[in-house]
């Protein structure tokens, strides 16, 4: 069967050329466009792929299910998962389900009928019933979970360190002399915002010290969620002097309430997120925020779901990241006043 690396050869250009050029995706010249439409035409490319489908039954295709896509965390995700794909000659079916678990079940099925040959799974919830069903129906589907964990689900599965990256976040805050420090999170049964969470209740532990529970709110990963909270919190009668938010979106939300409070960032409120999404640098003061390698995430989900499709089974094996903090100037030290225990 004649593949997509042949069609290259013939062209003489890459294989994510060849990709876009048949996925009508990204930018390529006119000219490179026929070198490849002239490829396909002569190795007929195009029949032999249904015929390479049929036969194998495989259509080169992974689903992709996120919670948000305005989130820019997973715009940012869904876009390395694509351009990965594209490099193995792979389409992905984008599918947004707005945090609904019945749109959530319909996409699942969608997918299973269009027989994709496996799935990227990014769900907030840690008791997603939809997951467990799947893996019933289907354990043999190449299904990667990214960015969160189910419970009593065993997966294959790409993270980051939350818990780590949560204990940097509030360490550096508590470095700098803060001891009221809210914590913004995102949904309460989010694994995010529990391994997050866990990491701010750890840095306060260290330091011998208990963090104040008037000072962490629970909402969602959105900018109006840090903007409705960050407004609540900071109109306190002792207002936290930092805050770390559970996301780059929602930190922005906690910029607008401080703006319209006219609380000044960083010299009376120290600011730190969770992403370093492109917020991070289009906010003024640039955002301190915890790096998580977005990028190398969706690279190495692809490259995992490819590999359990041509060997036929799932590893179950779950690759960690580890976040970094990323210091700009959001974060300063705190003021001078009796009440903060040194």
């Amino acid at each position: 069967m004649v593949t997509i690396k042949d069609v290259a050869k013939v062209a003489n250009v890459s294989i994510s050329t060849v990709s876009r050029v048949l996925n009508k995706s990204g930018y390529t010249s006119t000219g490179t466009k026929e070198k490849v439409m002239k490829a396909v035409e002569e190795l007929n490319f195009e029949k032999n792929m249904v015929a390479t489908a049929m036969i194998k039954k495989k259509t080169s295709t992974l689903g992709l299910i996120i919670p948000d896509i305005k989130n820019i965390f997973y715009g940012e995700l869904t876009r390395a998962i694509e351009d990965k794909a594209n490099q193995y000659g792979f389409n992905v079916i984008l599918c947004n389900t707005d945090n609904d678990l019945d749109k959530e079940a319909d996409y699942l099925n969608f997918l299973l009928r269009k027989g994709v040959d496996g799935i990227i799974f990014s769900t907030p919830e840690m008791n997603d019933r939809n997951i467990r069903e799947i893996m019933k129906k289907r354990p043999d589907l190449p299904f990667i979970i990214i960015g969160s964990k189910v419970e009593g689900v065993q997966l294959d599965e790409i993270l980051v360190d939350n818990l780590e990256g949560g204990y940097q976040a509030t360490e550096h805050l508590l470095e700098l002399g803060h001891r009221k420090i809210g914590f913004i999170g995102g949904q309460l049964d989010s694994y995010a915002t529990s391994e997050r969470y866990k990491g701010y209740e750890k840095a306060f532990n260290d330091y011998g010290l208990t963090p104040n529970e008037s000072y962490v709110r629970l909402d969602e990963f959105k900018i109006h969620s840090g903007y409705n909270i960050g407004k609540d919190l900071l109109s306190l009668s002792e207002r936290p002097t930092a805050i770390f938010a559970a996301n780059d979106a929602i930190a922005v939300g906690v910029y607008k309430a401080a703006r319209e409070l006219d609380i000044n960032i960083p010299d009376e409120l120290s600011v730190i997120g969770f992403d370093d999404s492109q917020y991070a640098d289009i906010v003024y003061p640039p955002l301190t925020t915890i790096r998580t390698p977005i990028i190398e995430m969706g690279e190495k989900t692809v490259d995992l779901a490819i590999q359990i499709s041509r060997k036929g089974k799932n590893f179950k094996e779950t690759v960690t990241y580890q976040p970094s903090l990323i210091e700009r100037d959001s974060t300063g030290r705190v003021k001078e006043n009796k009440d903060y225990p040194k």
